[in-house]
């Protein structure tokens, strides 16, 4: 593909190591000291919608956009750059698979082969097939869990807390927390757990305004014989519907756990590499999805060490809790509040979001259902399940160093551009230009990359 820049891809384990020491060897010799070395790097996450391919052009799309903007601006177009594509192990599924509308907004709508294909979906994620390079063998229980999901809304009650317990099984338990229920879904009873996976949701009423349906994960637009031109927005409950919940959120979870580790045991050990053999290098960290958990991650695992720092931290639709930078209390902490508070960050955090991002809604609802709730103003800023990619980091509150503002057309001014300190998030909120959760590669905003570069 042809990149506008040299480019050095760096594929990860599903375990979070890396995958071929080579790729890291290509990576440090590209950006070696030299009359030609780049002054610039980026580091591109993707998240959860991708297989390497797709990945790949995620990449390439975004390094377009950017160069245009590079180009343009006076102070960055004398640098050179260069791009490490971070290749992790996700799965590709469409957004609609994955949202309440689209996944189960009515139990006739769970069809028949649904559930086991959603179990195939799992297994696929679990064992990194669509990465042929790092799969592995998944464990025989996919085999059992696919055949009860066969006539599972009429099995007995052992039955379907087999089936929940086996999901659960398969899953690692250290990524728990309870900013997403992820730690109420293992602790929980199974029976009780499917109890409230199956009950009706009733999301509170949008207001009325020009596209506030489309802002609405839960619309499901006209359905005939339920009102004619009124859109069916309740999520129905039952059998069929909460198990579809339940494989989804575990889709979810495997995705969360395995984007931390890669954060954690892959980026952040490369970072270090990076700034041992290069100091003088800016590295420019970008995260779609869950690779922004991965950014995050590796972030927050970096030791307090003023040359490891990044320079800037960009964070488009992220799918983790807009808690995750917050201070709750003292015995509550976001995820990743170091980042914050030990300034891990040379420059600001700038992080986009919008309620036309549908996805990152998927987890939240499901977590409202485990926590017992079933009506709130699911997944928005009042949600404690609410998601980056929605909402921003949340709020003044917990996360006072926050700075509110929107995605602006490309030449105007942003209040970062004078200057914050370190690790300040940015929220920017993208309701004009970002219509959905992968819509980002938008020349506005690489245009907000440059301006948080250019300071």
């Amino acid at each position: 593909m042809d990149f506008p820049y040299p480019y050095f891809p760096v594929q990860f384990t599903k375990e979070g190591t890396v995958f071929q020491q080579s790729e890291v060897d290509a990576l440090i010799s590209g950006v070696a000291a030299g009359p030609n070395a780049p002054t610039d790097l980026f580091v591109m996450c993707h998240g959860w919608n991708n297989n390497m391919d797709d990945a790949t052009n995620l990449y390439l799309g975004l390094a377009k956009v950017i160069k245009a903007q590079i180009d343009a601006n006076a102070v960055l177009n004398k640098r050179k750059y260069a791009i490490c594509g971070v290749l992790w192990p996700s799965k590709k599924f469409e957004d609609s698979d994955l949202i309440p509308s689209g996944a189960a907004a009515l139990e006739d709508d769970v069809k028949p082969g649904q559930l086991q294909q959603r179990v195939e979906d799992l297994r696929s994620l679990f064992a990194a097939t669509e990465w042929p390079a790092v799969a592995s063998q998944p464990p025989a229980e996919f085999d059992e869990l696919k055949t009860l999901m066969d006539g599972i809304e009429d099995a007995d009650d052992d039955t379907k807390a087999h089936a929940v317990d086996l999901v659960r099984q398969l899953l690692p338990k250290d990524a728990a927390s309870s900013d997403d229920a992820s730690q109420r879904f293992f602790d929980t009873g199974a029976a009780s757990l499917l109890a409230k996976l199956t009950k009706k949701l009733n999301p509170p009423t949008i207001p009325a305004g020009v596209g506030a349906a489309s802002l609405d994960p839960f619309s499901t637009g006209k359905v005939s014989g339920l009102g004619g031109a009124a859109g069916f927005r309740d999520v129905l409950g039952g059998v069929k519907s909460g198990f579809l919940h339940l494989l989804n959120y575990a889709t979810y979870y495997v995705m969360k756990a395995r984007a931390g580790d890669v954060g954690v045991k892959g980026v952040a050990p490369l970072i270090v590499k990076l700034r041992g053999s290069r100091g003088d290098l800016r590295i420019h960290m970008i995260g779609h999805s869950f690779g922004c958990r991965l950014v995050a991650a590796a972030v927050n695992a970096l030791p307090v060490d003023e040359k490891l720092r990044p320079d800037t931290v960009l964070l488009l639709q992220g799918a983790f809790s807009h808690n995750g930078f917050a201070l709750k209390g003292d015995a509550d902490r976001g995820a990743f509040r170091d980042v914050i508070e030990k300034k891990k960050v040379r420059g600001p955090i700038v992080i986009t979001h919008t309620r036309n991002d549908k996805a990152v809604g998927v987890a939240y609802p499901i977590a409202s259902r485990i926590n017992g709730v079933t009506a709130a103003a699911l997944g928005d800023a009042n949600d404690i399940f609410g998601g980056l990619g929605s909402n921003g980091t949340q709020t003044k509150d917990t996360t006072p160093e926050g700075i509110p503002g929107t995605l602006l057309p490309v030449g105007q001014p942003y209040p970062f551009a004078k200057g914050v300190p370190p690790s300040t998030p940015c929220n920017l909120k993208a309701d004009e230009f970002i219509k959905g959760h992968s819509d980002i590669q938008k020349p506005e905003v690489a245009y907000a990359l440059t301006v948080a570069m250019a300071l």
